[in-house]
């Protein structure tokens, strides 16, 4: 069994994937977020204000090849998350069942403020960068993925009401 999660950034995407990685006996959780291509000259950037800065929000922040190896590699049962993760059709292939987290804008702009000041930048820093960077590319990229998914869950919902939402979806694949 592979679960695949998608969802805009600070959705509650890894939160629910942690949680069911506990949850189900055996099972190891993939955040795609360690397949970055931070340290790759040719990875994705965008300005923001007035600063080149790697582009966490592109499709082409992830080294998918590394990232499938990994995945393969792993045994079931899988649980994936990344924002991306019903961008490719490589990754949906593998999913026994597939996850949309969704959650309004302002929420996620609040809590990716929260998850990431001071340690990626004053609030407004991490404000800018959610707003030049990461809303647009939920719009352009993330957003249109959810037709894909199986389950589409409320991200402002309780952890414990997502897994019982995913744990009835489970029961019909």
């Amino acid at each position: 069994m592979t679960i695949l999660i998608a969802g805009g950034s600070c959705s509650g995407k890894s939160t629910i994937a942690r949680a069911l990685a506990e949850a189900i006996p055996g099972a190891t959780h993939i955040p795609l977020d360690q397949f970055f291509r931070r340290d790759d000259p040719k990875g994705p950037q965008i300005e923001v204000n007035g600063e080149l800065v790697f582009d966490c929000n592109h499709p082409e922040t992830i080294d998918l090849q590394a990232a499938l190896q990994a995945i393969q590699n792993t045994p079931e049962p899988r649980i994936i998350d990344s924002h991306f993760g019903l961008f490719y059709a490589e990754l949906r292939e593998l999913a026994t069942l597939k996850v949309f987290v969704d959650c309004p804008d302002d929420i996620r702009a609040i809590r990716r403020i929260l998850r990431d000041s001071p340690g990626r930048g004053t609030p407004q820093e991490v404000a800018d960068y959610y707003l030049i960077c990461a809303r647009p590319a939920y719009t352009q990229y993330i957003e249109p993925t959810r037709h894909f998914a199986d389950v589409v869950s409320d991200g402002n919902r309780p952890t414990e009401q997502l897994l019982a939402h995913i744990a009835n979806a489970l029961e019909f694949f």
